[in-house]
């Protein structure tokens, strides 16, 4: 494990709490030791952090796409082994203790850890695994090397979403549920050309879902309202929401005139 001293300068550097850098080590730890242990991919904004952008927001969750059928025991016990391996590769105390709960879409855990803080209330890591009947993946994922900014120099692969595909289901799930992440994200992607009209209309027809932006305008409040305390521990300087709003509302209709002539093409 890294000493305490680089957990501190770590967080002085990314202007955020330390707790955050806790995490995301051990996290990267967690990823190594889940890697190949189950057919699935990792997606999602930490997707973006771990295996694409370094110095991309901190996130709280992974969140995975199974890629076949598993049981609830199979991902249990997966997942313990999982446990059992980063703690014994990194020095990170995981808890043993965490319930696999079966949900609408797949399954979901949250696991407790600790690192610097030896009492009080562990950090938690939740994991959120999709199964394949609720979700379609579109694009290949592929291997992708483990973003590790640490000193013990992490070296491991995950098989993770492409970028593409990680846009479709976050400018989706603006219109599915109102988390400032989501909105953060479509807002730092939307100048890498990554949009594709045909992967964005099955992705909103997959969960039969509108691409109403009149609906999703009534919800600005909310987003504001939770903006700075939804991402605050996870940024060192948070964007103005007013601008990045806006700047996200204008590409999003623009994404929609490009579906929308790409149906009238079938």
């Amino acid at each position: 494990m890294i000493p305490g001293y680089e957990f501190r300068e770590k967080a002085r550097e990314n202007g955020v709490p330390v707790s955050s850098i806790e995490r995301d080590y051990a996290q990267n730890w967690l990823l190594d030791a889940l890697s190949g242990k189950m057919k699935m991919a990792l997606k999602g904004g930490t997707g973006i952090r771990k295996v694409y952008m370094e110095g991309y927001r901190f996130s709280d969750d992974l969140d995975f796409t199974l890629m076949e059928s598993y049981t609830q025991d199979e991902v249990n016990n997966v997942l313990g082994g999982a446990l059992r391996d980063a703690e014994e590769e990194s020095g990170v105390s995981f808890l043993e203790d965490f319930r696999l709960q079966r949900v609408t879409n797949g399954f979901t855990v949250s696991t407790y850890f600790r690192i610097l803080r030896t009492s009080g209330n562990p950090l938690r890591i939740k994991l959120d695994f999709t199964a394949p009947s609720s979700e379609t993946i579109l694009v290949r994922p592929q291997l992708r090397e483990i973003i590790h900014p640490y000193s013990d120099q992490l070296r491991s692969e995950i098989l993770s979403y492409r970028l593409e595909e990680v846009l479709s289901e976050k400018i989706r799930a603006l219109f599915e549920r109102t988390r400032p992440r989501d909105l953060y994200d479509v807002w730092r992607l939307k100048g890498l050309g990554l949009e594709d009209p045909e992967i964005i209309s099955r992705k909103f027809q997959f969960k039969e879902v509108s691409f109403d932006i009149v609906s999703l305008n009534r919800r600005r409040q909310y987003f504001e309202q939770a903006w700075v305390n939804s991402l605050r521990h996870q940024l060192r300087e948070l964007p103005d929401f007013t601008s990045v709003y806006t700047d996200t509302l204008d590409y999003l209709q623009a994404i929609l005139k490009n579906i929308e002539r790409y149906n009238k093409k079938l």
